[in-house]
């Protein structure tokens, strides 16, 4: 909200003002001090029109810009039209200025009017009022305007001044004269009517100020308060000063009305500052005392009670005893004389009225009972010698029914009892404790309330009496033993008030239910219980009223702020009348309020961040070391240095019906994941933080406990200090790799310096055992080859011997033709022996020398296994064996040497067929190891090799023990891994699985090169 005085611009956020005056160092500051004017624009900008000038506000500097040729010129009633165009009078000449062309159009009275009002409609059209009475229209395009007299010409020209104009719904003008008139006109006939409006004619009486506060209700400003007129109907209501009515005008003398976004009006008095009428969503009515005026006497009022005539019976502590008549509004005082037929003391406490009679106790001075049609006291309780009364601070009175009242007393309970016209002590409770209230509950029980001694449940049918108090390790025990109140709502629950907390009886279990602040009541000092239906309780406390869903357990809260007298309620103090009305007393008075005429609010109110501060320091705008380019009201994200750490943040929403009430909470996402609720609390201080991003979360929450789905976000990054910012991490590593260097490098110099003379010594050194080693390894080589030629010759040598003795057979006997036959079968069988040892040794001898080539083609590897296995089978059947061959139907294809392949598989099946017991199983396993391999496994059950020999095994020559026996070469596996190898393969012996021998094939599925050495 904004309001302009003669001592600058004052902009409020329901908690506070920013005022803006005029600064001569600052030329962004306004120019003027008097604000004559303000309007805001369709855009949302805010034009001041003041004593020296128009000036246009930027909301995001908070700075001001002159309109040009606006200068020294007075701007009163300034207003826009459809077009953008700004109107306002200046020296009582109508003026127009564009903001766009910065032209200003001036209408002087002496050629035109004397303007003294401006109106724009929403057709476009510009009306102007005069100090004549006359309203112009203005004519676009031809600088002149029509004109509707409202004055006859005989009516005396100082009562025909229109000092305000206002816009009805159905497109009329309302104009606001200086003679307590108000005219409605018709802009399309041009005819006019007065309103009737009961307004007095005086001297230089104005009607300042026509506004349209909701529909058909206008608000019209005169120099004695507010007129309120529904335009339809005619009906009118006053709004005055009054000194004995501390929420009532502060001064009739009004000057401006203004509603804003909830509903609310805002008005501004000459002398009695601004007044805010909140928009009515909850609808209190207050009852307090006023000099001179029919009303309530006493402001501490206690009992309110009702007698058979629809009256009501207020007690009061301070003032005695009032009779409330709500069909005509009237009160009727009955003061307390202490004299025979007057009531004994003013200080009343309980107070209870049945049949035509009103039973009153009081503070100290007993018990009086009045004729309440004649308002006399008829008999008086007291205690003294022969009475039963124990105590004379009569503190709650309940009647069961007519003929049976029940009093409580700071001793005791007693009843009167009708037909014996005498006073009783009730049978059933402790004679000596303090009680505060008494009830009946739906099983015909009596529970009674005490000050200090909890709870007494007494059963007239079993005579029996149970107490119940405050247990301090049982949270289901009464929560405390001073209790205020005793309550049956509609479904027959108990509920008892206590100094600390709301308790339920649970009639299954003999146990409470205890509510407090943690279901969000304001205090736990509990006072009196009301029921508007079944799941709405209404309960006072010392910190204002609640409206209490036990359902739901939601608790919503009620304060001066929403419109109450008091936030401090009263003991036994609560009404409900049969049409629901309710009534409770407080310390400055009565409210009265119907629940169901209570409405929601759907205001949702926008959330502005309106401070911030460096280390409790205003930042400014722009200003040198501010981090702060615009307002931090627009403001999304700031850059603070590392010693700008500390800084506080201001906060509000703006909903000005009940500020006091509004709460709010924030998050740094950072510092924190949860959300910090702020009950009263509007600024958030944050004390050094590290270097790095934050994000500012910040929402709030309305009375009836709805969040605002509006939220604030502000992003906030600290640089770190200059010397841990990145660049001096850098420049840090630079000069730690320098120093380094020159430290490795001096290190390395005077090594080498240190090395080189013990190289000098070591040399002759080193190259006599570098020479002895190359002769011993030389001659390691070939021992070497000396023994493997030994060994191929030992082998050839067999071969050649059996070749020998057919050869010498065939000689002696050459006729004999089978013998023949014989002899040559083993002369060939050896020959090809011979023929295959000598190639095995030939092939391994290149492979050991490096010179044996691979002729690498794709080939299918399924094939090649299939007739391998082929080749053996008949071998195999001949030895008895077992043979299976493990072969998937989809072809496997690679890139091998085929006759090198071939050697390795028919040398792994044949050793698997010599050594083998029963059994023989060879298996073609695709992508057994990788997806780029495949692998040939080659099992056997003959003497399982033991793990130790799974490498000796591969060596040349090497035969083990156990099966020397058995005729080869030795050459057979080493010549199989050399030609592996040459794939880029492997073949190992797997560990013993299944008490078979394993030996594993594995060759990649390509290769890079075409030949491999």
């Amino acid at each position: 909200m904004w309001f302009g005085t003669k001592d600058g611009l004052n902009r409020f956020d329901g908690y506070s003002f920013k005022t803006f005056r005029k600064n001569s160092t600052d030329s962004t500051s306004i120019g003027n001090n008097f604000v004559q004017s303000l309007y805001e624009d369709k855009q949302g900008i805010l034009y001041v029109g003041t004593d020296k000038g128009l000036f246009q506000y930027n909301e995001k500097t908070e700075g001001f810009r002159l309109m040009p040729s606006t200068k020294e010129q007075s701007i009163f009633k300034l207003t826009g039209d459809a077009k953008g165009n700004l109107w306002f009078i200046s020296g009582f000449a109508l003026c127009s200025y564009s903001p766009v062309t910065n032209q200003l159009d001036y209408f002087n009275h002496v050629d035109f009017f004397i303007a003294s009002a401006i109106c724009t409609t929403s057709d476009g059209s510009v009306w102007a009022g005069t100090a004549d009475g006359e309203l112009k229209k203005y004519i676009p395009g031809k600088r002149s305007f029509t004109t509707i007299p409202l004055f006859p010409k005989s009516s005396p020209a100082k009562f025909r001044y229109i000092e305000t104009l206002a816009v009805t719904p159905a497109g009329d003008l309302l104009a606001g004269t200086n003679n307590a008139t108000v005219k409605r006109i018709n802009t399309s006939t041009g005819t006019h009517t007065d309103l009737i409006v009961p307004l007095k004619r005086e001297k230089d009486f104005y009607v300042k100020r026509i506004v349209q506060v909701s529909p058909g209700i206008f608000w019209l400003g005169t120099a004695s308060g507010i007129l309120v007129y529904h335009l339809e109907t005619g009906k009118s209501a006053r709004l005055e000063k009054n000194y004995s009515n501390p929420f009532s005008l502060s001064d009739n003398a009004v000057e401006t009305i203004c509603t804003d976004r909830e509903g609310g009006v805002w008005v501004g008095t000459y002398f009695g500052g601004v007044n805010y009428y909140p928009k009515q969503v909850t609808a209190f009515t207050k009852f307090f005392p006023a000099r001179n005026e029919n009303a309530i006497t006493g402001n501490v009022v206690r009992e309110i009670k009702k007698d058979h005539t629809g009256n009501l019976w207020i007690g009061t502590e301070d003032a005695g005893l009032n009779r409330y008549n709500p069909a005509t509004g009237t009160f009727t005082h009955y003061q307390a004389t202490g004299k025979p037929g007057g009531l004994s003391f003013f200080n009343i406490h309980g107070l209870e009225v049945t049949g035509n009679e009103a039973w009153i106790g009081t503070f100290e001075h007993g018990l009086d009972v009045m004729n309440i049609q004649t308002g006399k006291v008829i008999k008086h309780y007291q205690n003294s010698p022969g009475s039963i009364l124990a105590s004379n601070f009569i503190y709650c009175i309940h009647a069961l029914h007519h003929d049976t009242v029940l009093i409580g007393t700071t001793l005791g309970i007693y009843y009167y009892d009708r037909k014996q016209d005498q006073l009783k002590r009730l049978t059933g409770f402790p004679e000596w404790d303090w009680y505060t209230g008494i009830i009946r509950d739906a099983k015909g029980r009596l529970w009674a309330t005490t000050f200090g001694r909890g709870i007494h449940c007494y059963n007239p049918a079993t005579g029996t009496t149970e107490t119940y108090d405050y247990k301090e390790q049982d949270i289901t025990s009464l929560s405390s033993n001073r209790v205020n109140a005793v309550f049956k709502d509609s479904r027959n629950n108990i509920w008892f008030t206590t100094e600390d907390g709301l308790c339920k009886w649970n009639e299954p279990t003999h146990n409470f239910t205890r509510y407090g602040k943690a279901n969000g009541f304001p205090s736990n000092f509990m006072f009196s219980i009301l029921e508007a239906k079944a799941d709405e309780l209404w309960i006072s406390t010392t910190k204002g009223l609640v409206r209490f869903n036990p359902d739901t357990e939601k608790a919503d809260v009620f304060t001066t702020a929403n419109g109450l007298i008091s936030d401090q309620f009263n003991y036994s103090s609560a009404f409900k009348n049969e049409d629901g009305r309710m009534y409770f007393g407080s310390m400055k008075g009565m409210v009265s309020f119907h629940p169901k005429q209570f409405r929601q609010t759907i205001f949702t109110p926008p959330i502005y961040i309106t401070n911030f501060e460096i280390a409790n320091q205003e930042t400014g705008i722009g200003k040198k070391g501010s981090p702060l380019k615009a307002s931090i009201s627009f403001t999304d994200s700031i850059v603070l240095t590392h010693n700008q750490s500390t800084f506080s943040i201001d906060f509000a929403a703006l909903e000005y019906t009940a500020t006091e009430t509004l709460q709010y909470a924030y998050q740094m996402k950072e510092l924190s994941g949860n959300w910090v609720n702020l009950k009263k609390n509007r600024r958030v201080d944050f004390a050094e933080l590290p270097a790095g991003t934050y994000h500012f979360r910040l929402k709030a929450m309305n009375s009836y406990g709805i969040w605002s789905p509006n939220e604030r976000l502000l992003i906030i990054r600290i640089l770190p200090p200059w010397w841990k910012s990145t660049t001096a991490s850098t420049i840090y590593a630079l000069l730690l790799l320098l120093i380094s260097g020159l430290i490795i490098r001096y290190y390395h110099l005077r090594m080498k310096e240190k090395n080189r003379r013990q190289l000098e010594q070591m040399e002759a050194a080193q190259e006599k055992e570098m020479l002895e080693m190359r002769l011993a390894k030389n001659k390691e080589l070939l021992d070497a080859k000396i023994e493997f030629f030994t060994n191929v010759a030992h082998e050839i040598k067999t071969p050649l011997t059996l070749i020998k003795v057919p050869l010498t057979k065939i000689t002696k006997k050459t006729e004999a033709l089978p013998e023949l036959e014989r002899s040559l079968k083993i002369m060939n069988r050896n020959t090809n022996r011979l023929i295959e040892l000598t190639n095995q040794l030939l092939d391994f001898r290149q492979t050991e020398i490096d010179k044996f080539h691979l002729t690498l083609v794709q080939a299918n590897i399924t094939q090649l296994t299939e007739e391998a296995c082929n080749d053996f089978t008949d071998l195999a059947e001949e030895n008895k064996l077992s043979f299976v061959s493990n072969i998937p139907e989809e072809p496997v294809f690679a890139m091998i040497d085929i006759d090198a392949f071939n050697k390795i598989l028919y040398n792994l099946i044949g050793n698997a067929v010599k050594f083998a017991g029963k059994h023989v199983q060879v298996t073609l396993a695709p992508s057994f190891k990788s997806n780029d391999s495949f692998t040939i496994l080659v099992k056997n059950d003959g003497y399982l090799i033991p793990e130790e020999l799974k490498e000796k095994i591969f060596e040349p020559f090497y035969r083990i023990r156990e099966t020397e026996t058995q005729t080869g070469s030795g050459i057979g596996l080493a010549l199989a891994l050399s030609l592996t190898q040459l794939h880029k393969g492997t073949l190992v012996l797997e560990s013993t699985t299944e008490n078979m021998n394993c030996f594993c094939l594995t060759l990649p599925l390509h290769n890079e090169t075409t030949s491999a050495q």
